[in-house]
C-alpha cells in the first residue's frame, strides 16, 4: 500500500447504507486505494494534454493512440468507434459539426508598431476552435473595438467590411452579426478570473451545428486579458491599429473517436457498468484528469484481479472516453446493445487541489426520474475513501445538473449517471476553467488516488452485485424514501414514491440467482412500505393542487419516440423558441414514460422545481418536441381500453379455460390505456393487453408467449434476460406469477393453471419437440392467437417441421449458456438453425389456413387478428412440407 491510511473523521457513513456495501467499503476499498498510482496518472494527464491542447482533430487522433496504448498497458480490452462529424440539420440530434484541423495561426500588428500578438505554435489557445482559414497571402485589416452585443446587432450589413474586431464577448454568440456586418476576423480578450495572463478557450460553436449560422465563417483569435488591454491602449493612443492574420486550417467531414477500455466480466460480459470522461478538450483538470482516472480504474482492477485480491467482476466495466456529449450520445445510439448499461458515473474534472475547488468533492445526483439508488452507493464509497486519505476535501451531495454529458441518464435509453467532480467551488466553477491556466499544477495526485479508488469501488461493486446485494440495496432505498416521505410536504409524496419505484425497477436487473418469485415478493413488499408511509403521513403542510386547469392535453399521454433530449442548437428556430419559452429544463422530456399523463408530469415538475408549473407550459413543451419527432402525444380518444380488448378477444372465440399462445405487436393494436396505480405501481399499455388476455382465459386457462432472445445475448438468465418478441411478451414474463422455461435462446413464458406443465424441461426435451412448451400446446388442444402479426411469427409451425422431420433444424447441435438457480453458469444443448430460407413461407401457412377455414379472423383494437387451434397449424404445416423436406438441400448452420 502506498502510504498509511489517514483517519478522516469528517466523513460519516450514510445512515441507510446496505450492510454488504459497508463491508465492501471496509474490506475492498483500502486495497483499491493502495493499488492506485498518483504519479502514473499525472504522467498520463501530461500525455493527453500534449495532443488535446491543440484543439485540432488530427491531434485528437493522437490522443486516441495514447489512450489505446494506456488501456492496453492497464490490461483492459480496447475498442475504438468512429463517430462521423457533420450530419442532418434541423433534426435536434447531437451532431458534431465538421472536423477542424489547425496547422498554424498567427496574428501580427503592422502599425503603429510591428510585433506578434498571438501565435498558435507558442500557445494553441490563441486559435479559436473552428476558426476559418485565411488566403495563403493572409488578411490585413484595421482594428475595431466592440464590447456591446446590442451595438453589434445594430450594425448595418457591410459596416465592418474587412475589419478585425476586438471584443470581450464570447465570439460564438457574436459570430453571425459580426459576419453579417462584413468583419474579416474576431479577436476575443475575455477575462479569466484571477488569471489575467491566461487565454480563455473560445470556440465558434459549442460543439454541434448551430443551424441558424449555416455556412457562416470568421477567422478567430483568442488573447489574454492583459494582451487585450495592451492592444486597447495602443488603439486609444494612436487612433488606429493595423493587423495581419494568416491561418492555415481546414474543415471537413471527418471522424471523432470514442475509445473504450473494458474490464471484461467473468459471467455476463455483455451487461455493463460505464464510466464516462470526455476527451478532445485542452485542459488538464477539465478534462484530462477524468480520462486518466478511467485508465487508472482499469489498471488497478485488472492488477488486483491478476494478483488474486479480487475476482473478476460478474459483469463488464466499460470506461468510455469521447467528445463531450456528442461523442457519448452518438456512441449510445449507434452501437447496438441487447440492453442499455446498468448504471454509471461521469468523471469530469476530478482530482483538483483542495484550494482550487474550496475543498469540495461534489457528487451531483443522477437525473431525477432515473434510479437514484446509485447516489447512495456513491456516497458510501466516496465518504469511505475520504477516510483513507485526508486530502483536504469534503464530500458534498448536490442535486442533478446537466453537464450535458449527464443527460445520458435518460431512464428509457440510457442509465443512471451521477457526476463526481472538483469542478465547482462554493460559488461558481474553478477559476481556470476553460482557459490556458488549466494546467497540471491544478491537480493533486493524492486527491486523484482517493477519488479513483472510490470510483473503482463504485463501478466494481455494481458490476459484481447479485441478488443478495440487490435486496439489501432495495431495503436501504426503502428506508431512505420512507424517511423522505415522513419529512416531505403532502404534495411531494407521489414524487418520492415514483423515485423509489424507479430505483427498484432498475435494481431488478441485478437479479442473478435464487427464486425469482420470492425476490419479486420482497421488492413488492418494499414498494408497499413506501406506499403505506405516504398514506399514513399526516401533515399540516400546504397540499399540492389536486386539480389542473382545463386543457385538452391534460389527460394526454406522451410517449417518447427518440433517445435523449434534442439540442436546441440543431433545432429549427421556431421550435427552439417555443421550447425556451416554456422555461422547462431539457430533461423534463424524460418524465414522459408512456404512462404518465401531461397533468401527472406537471405534478412531478412542480416538486422537482419547487415552484409552480402550469399544465399549459408542459403541454406546449411536449407539443414542440412532438413536432420535432421526439415524442408522440396520445389523446384519450385515441386510446383503446382493456375492456374493449376483452370484448374483441371474446369475439374471436377466446373463452375461459383455454390454453392460448399469443404472438403480438403492441404498435399494431394501437395505444392501449394503462395507468393502474395500486400499490404505487404503474401499468403500461402492454400490461393492459396482458390483463385483457388473462381475463379471457380465466384462472382455469393458461396464457403463453414466446420469450426468445434469438441469441442476441451470450448468456440467458431466466430472471433478467429480456425478450426480443415485443412489448407484450416482455410484459408477460416479467410478472410475478409468470413461469419461464430454461431454453437458452427460445424460452417460453406462461401464466395460469398449467404454466409449470408447459414450461418444464424445455432444454432437455428439445426446442420444438412434442415435449416442448409449444409441442405440448399443439398436442394438448391449445390455441394460437396472432395480434397484428402473421403466421410467420407462429412458432407452432416449427413443431411440425421437426416432426416431418426436416433436416435443416438440429435441436441439440449447438451449445449456449444459462444461469442456473444457484448462480452457476451451465453450457447446455441448443438450436442450430437452418442455413437458408424455407421454400414454404409463413405467408403460405396463412393462405392455407384461410382457404381451409381453419381460423377465425377479426380485429383486436386496431390490429388484424387470427385465432386458430395449434393442432391445425401443425397439420397444415406438415401437409405443406411432407413432399418438400425429403429433397430440400438446406442444412443447419453451425457456429
Amino acid at each position: 500500500m502506498l502510504g498509511m491510511p489517514q483517519p478522516f473523521t469528517d466523513a460519516p457513513m450514510p445512515p441507510y447504507a446496505a450492510p454488504r456495501l459497508r463491508r465492501f467499503a471496509r474490506n475492498v476499498l483500502p486495497s483499491l486505494h493502495g493499488a492506485t498510482d498518483g504519479a502514473a496518472m499525472m504522467r498520463l494527464v501530461e500525455r493527453l494534454v500534449a495532443s488535446d491542447r491543440f484543439n485540432s482533430f488530427d491531434r485528437f487522433h493522437e490522443t486516441t493512440a495514447t489512450l489505446t496504448d494506456a488501456y492496453e498497458q492497464a490490461g483492459a480490452q480496447v475498442e475504438v468507434h468512429g463517430v462521423q462529424t457533420g450530419g442532418r440539420l434541423g433534426s435536434g440530434r447531437w451532431v458534431i459539426q465538421e472536423a477542424g484541423d489547425v496547422r498554424s495561426a498567427r496574428l501580427e500588428m503592422l502599425k503603429p508598431e510591428r510585433r506578434c500578438v498571438a501565435d498558435y505554435r507558442d500557445n494553441p489557445w490563441h486559435a479559436v476552435q473552428w476558426t476559418a482559414a485565411t488566403p495563403r497571402a493572409g488578411l490585413r485589416g484595421e482594428l475595431t473595438i466592440l464590447d456591446d452585443m446590442e451595438q453589434i446587432k445594430r450594425l448595418r450589413p457591410g459596416r465592418l467590411r474587412g475589419r478585425f474586431v476586438l471584443t470581450r464577448l464570447d465570439p460564438w454568440h457574436a459570430l453571425k452579426p459580426l459576419a453579417d456586418a462584413g468583419a474579416a476576423a474576431v479577436i476575443t480578450d475575455r477575462a479569466v478570473p484571477h488569471h489575467s495572463d491566461a487565454v480563455a478557450w473560445s470556440k465558434l460553436g459549442w460543439g454541434g451545428i448551430r443551424i441558424e449560422l449555416g455556412p457562416t465563417r470568421l477567422v478567430g483569435f483568442g488573447i489574454s486579458h492583459n494582451q487585450g488591454q495592451a492592444l486597447r491602449r495602443t488603439h486609444e493612443a494612436h487612433g488606429h491599429v493595423s493587423l495581419f492574420a494568416r491561418v492555415d486550417a481546414r474543415r471537413y467531414a471527418g471522424t471523432h473517436d470514442v475509445i473504450s477500455g473494458v474490464v471484461q466480466g467473468r459471467d455476463d460480459a455483455q451487461d455493463e457498468v460505464w464510466a464516462i470522461a470526455h476527451t478532445a478538450e485542452p485542459g488538464a483538470l477539465d478534462n484530462a484528469s477524468g480520462v486518466a482516472a478511467c485508465v487508472e480504474i482499469a489498471r488497478i482492477i485488472e492488477a488486483l484481479i491478476a494478483d488474486g485480491t479480487l475476482p473478476r467482476p460478474r459483469r463488464s466495466i466499460r470506461l468510455v472516453n469521447a467528445y463531450e456529449c456528442y461523442g457519448f450520445f452518438a456512441y449510445l445510439e449507434q452501437v447496438k446493445r441487447f440492453q442499455p448499461p446498468l448504471a454509471g458515473v461521469n468523471l469530469d474534472t476530478v482530482g483538483g487541489r483542495a484550494d482550487v475547488c474550496d475543498g469540495l468533492l461534489n457528487w451531483h445526483a443522477t437525473i431525477p426520474m432515473s434510479a437514484s439508488f446509485v447516489d447512495r452507493v456513491g456516497e458510501v464509497l466516496v465518504r469511505s475513501a475520504l477516510r483513507l486519505n485526508d486530502t483536504g476535501h469534503r464530500y458534498r451531495a448536490r442535486p442533478f445538473v446537466s453537464t450535458c454529458d449527464t443527460l445520458i441518464g435518460d431512464p428509457k435509453y440510457g442509465f443512471p449517471c451521477p457526476w463526481l467532480n472538483t469542478h465547482l467551488k462554493r460559488r461558481g466553477h474553478f477559476d481556470a476553467y476553460h482557459s490556458s491556466a488549466d494546467t497540471i499544477e491544478l491537480i493533486d495526485p493524492r486527491a486523484m488516488r482517493t477519488q479513483v479508488a472510490a470510483m473503482a469501488g463504485y463501478l466494481y461493486a455494481l458490476a459484481d452485485a447479485g441478488a443478495d446485494e440487490l435486496l439489501e440495496l432495495a431495503d436501504a432505498e426503502t428506508r431512505h424514501f420512507t424517511a423522505q416521505i415522513e419529512r416531505a410536504a403532502e404534495g411531494e409524496k407521489r414524487y418520492h414514491q415514483d423515485q423509489h419505484r424507479a430505483s427498484l425497477d432498475r435494481l431488478e436487473r441485478w437479479m442473478w440467482s435464487g427464486d425469482r418469485a420470492a425476490i419479486l415478493d420482497r421488492l413488492d413488499a418494499c414498494r408497499q412500505r413506501v406506499a403505506q408511509a405516504g398514506d399514513e403521513r399526516t401533515s399540516n403542510a400546504m397540499p399540492r393542487p389536486a386539480t389542473h386547469p382545463a386543457t385538452s392535453l391534460a389527460r394526454a399521454v406522451p410517449r417518447r419516440t427518440a433517445p435523449l433530449t434534442p439540442t436546441l442548437e440543431n433545432t429549427p428556430g421556431h421550435i427552439a423558441d417555443r421550447i425556451r419559452t416554456t422555461r422547462l429544463r431539457d430533461w423534463a422530456l424524460y418524465w414522459a414514460d408512456g404512462i404518465r399523463t401531461v397533468a401527472q408530469i406537471t405534478d412531478a415538475l412542480r416538486v422537482e422545481y419547487a415552484r409552480d408549473v402550469e399544465v399549459e407550459q408542459v403541454a406546449a413543451f411536449l407539443q414542440a418536441h412532438e413536432e420535432l419527432g421526439y415524442v408522440q402525444l396520445i389523446h384519450p380518444r385515441q386510446m383503446t381500453t382493456c375492456a374493449r380488448l376483452v370484448r374483441d378477444l371474446r369475439g374471436l372465440g377466446m373463452v375461459k379455460g383455454m390454453d392460448v399462445m399469443v404472438h403480438s405487436s403492441l404498435s399494431r393494436i394501437g395505444h392501449v390505456r394503462g395507468g393502474a396505480d395500486a400499490g404505487n405501481g404503474r401499468q403500461s399499455g402492454a400490461d393492459a393487453v396482458v390483463d385483457a388476455l388473462l381475463t379471457c382465459v380465466g384462472r382455469s386457462g393458461t396464457l403463453l408467449a414466446p420469450s426468445f432472445n434469438h441469441r442476441f445475448t451470450d448468456l440467458y438468465n431466466p430472471r433478467t434476460t429480456p425478450t426480443t418478441n415485443g412489448a407484450i411478451a416482455d410484459a408477460l414474463w416479467r410478472r410475478r406469477d409468470a413461469v419461464r422455461s430454461d431454453h437458452p435462446t427460445h424460452a417460453v413464458a406462461a401464466i395460469g393453471a398449467r404454466a409449470e406443465h408447459y414450461t418444464r424441461d424445455h432444454t432437455a426435451g428439445g426446442i420444438w419437440s412434442p415435449a416442448s412448451p409449444i409441442g405440448r400446446l399443439v398436442h394438448e388442444g391449445g390455441y394460437i392467437l396472432s395480434l397484428g402479426v402473421t403466421h410467420a411469427a407462429t412458432t407452432a409451425m416449427h413443431v411440425a417441421e421437426v416432426a416431418v422431420p426436416c433436416r435443416c433444424i438440429d435441436q441439440f447441435a449447438e451449445r449456449d449458456r444459462v444461469v442456473a438457480d444457484d448462480g452457476s453458469i451451465a453450457a447446455v444443448p441448443s438450436l442450430a438453425w437452418r442455413d437458408g430460407h424455407c421454400p414454404v413461407t409463413g405467408r403460405d401457412l396463412d393462405d392455407d389456413l384461410r382457404r381451409h377455414g381453419a381460423q377465425r379472423r377479426g380485429r383486436v383494437g386496431d390490429a388484424d387478428a387470427t385465432f386458430v387451434e395449434a393442432a391445425a397449424v401443425y397439420r397444415t404445416r406438415i401437409s405443406q412440407l411432407r413432399h418438400i423436406c425429403p429433397t430440400c438441400a438446406i442444412r443447419p448452420k453451425l457456429r
